[in-house]
């Protein structure tokens, strides 16, 4: 029975976000350029979305209390060992409103290794229009959004390689 509930749950996520997405709610989309934005991760890298052209991102929106969210970080993380060598970086941009220590623990209970940001007042959210979670960007080596994806379930992480896959060759060619 805990497994129907649980399905039915990731069903109605799914349909919700699937609403949102049909209303406008992400407020980007495909082929436009990805806003760019200076952050930190919780492990004090500095960087600027715009020191990654030339690499394919995965900016992936997302909060530890979010169901779907929690069933997805596990295959970002499948993602990020993958295909980082090949030119992809992983970020995942958390909205939790406690801040970058439930984003810490959350990461190291789980063994996340990708990039994690704290954004705990939603500047980078708002920059990308961010309603419904979990929410993700896949943005090619020149900085533009080549894929968008609200909502997770069962297949969307294959979907996700398929499209990373398509953008890597020509990440190697750059560099």
């Amino acid at each position: 029975m805990k497994l129907g509930i649980k399905l039915l749950m990731l069903v109605l996520v799914m349909a919700v976000a699937a609403a949102f997405a049909g209303a406008g709610f992400a407020a980007l989309s495909q082929n436009t350029r990805a806003p760019d934005f200076k952050a930190q991760t919780i492990t004090g890298k500095q960087f600027a979305l715009s020191d990654l052209r030339g690499r394919v991102v995965l900016l992936d929106f997302w909060a530890t209390w979010c169901p779907p969210c929690r069933m997805e970080t596990p295959e970002l993380q499948k993602l990020w060992q993958k295909y980082r060598d090949k030119g992809l970086v992983v970020i995942g941009i958390s909205v939790d409103r406690e801040g970058a220590q439930v984003v810490r623990k959350f990461t190291q209970d789980h063994k996340l290794t990708y990039w994690q940001v704290s954004d705990a007042q939603g500047r980078i959210a708002d920059k990308y229009g961010i309603r419904p979670i979990p929410t993700t960007y896949i943005v090619d080596t020149k900085g533009v959004i080549r894929y968008l994806q609200i909502g997770f379930g069962p297949g969307v992480e294959k979907e996700l390689a398929k499209q990373i896959k398509v953008l890597l060759p020509s990440a190697a060619k750059q560099g």
